[in-house]
């Protein structure tokens, strides 16, 4: 008997208008709607069964084309959500390291990266159950995907992540066997955007 697996395309949202002051309902710059019709044209073969993003108005916003070129229902999780920043926002490389380094460490009022890992885990854990031998979309942010990442393989660390922090948009084709176990992975489309910044 054939195993069936299960194919995911995690898709990191593309570049937001940081200046935008509330998390939750920052949205995408001209650039980043540009990218997200470059999502679009690139997973206009694919075939999907179920689609899925966290909350945020940038996921939603970056998969808005296929899901519209492709009449997809898009469904919302809340665990799904990028990691909570605290008072220190998400600034420097010193507080992303440490988070790295201690998945318990948080900054005042902000969310650590075992959390961060934790519920997103037990979403795509749903998810992978519900929806064996289908192929998903799975529309999610940087720090998410990074510590989902990191759950599968632990030798993914902070180097991993900042190399992923430049990628908007980026898609990574994961295949999952029943087991939940990852059986292969590729990089679909890398957008980088490190030339770009100030």
């Amino acid at each position: 008997m054939s195993e069936e697996l299960t194919t995911v395309y995690f898709v990191q949202h593309a570049r937001p208008d940081y200046s935008w002051e509330d998390d939750r309902s920052m949205p995408l710059t001209v650039e980043g709607e540009a990218d997200a019709v470059v999502v679009a044209e690139v997973l206009k073969d694919v075939s999907f069964d179920f689609c899925i993003s966290s909350p945020y108005m940038r996921t939603r916003q970056t998969i808005k084309p296929i899901c519209d070129q492709k009449k997809l229902t898009l469904k919302i999780d809340e665990r799904l959500k990028e990691r909570v920043r605290g008072e220190l926002g998400n600034q420097g490389d010193e507080l992303q390291r440490q988070r790295w380094l201690d998945f318990d460490f948080h900054e005042p009022l902000g969310e650590s990266m075992n959390s961060l890992q934790k519920r997103n885990i037990s979403a795509l854990t749903d998810i992978l159950s519900q929806h064996i031998g289908q192929t998903i979309l799975f529309s999610t942010h940087g720090a998410a995907l990074s510590a989902i990442l990191n759950f599968y393989d632990d030798k993914f660390g902070y180097q991993n992540f900042k190399r992923l922090e430049m990628f908007t948009p980026y898609i990574l084709k994961v295949t999952f066997g029943t087991n939940q176990k990852v059986i292969a992975q590729n990089e679909v489309l890398v957008i980088d955007k490190s030339k770009g910044l100030d």
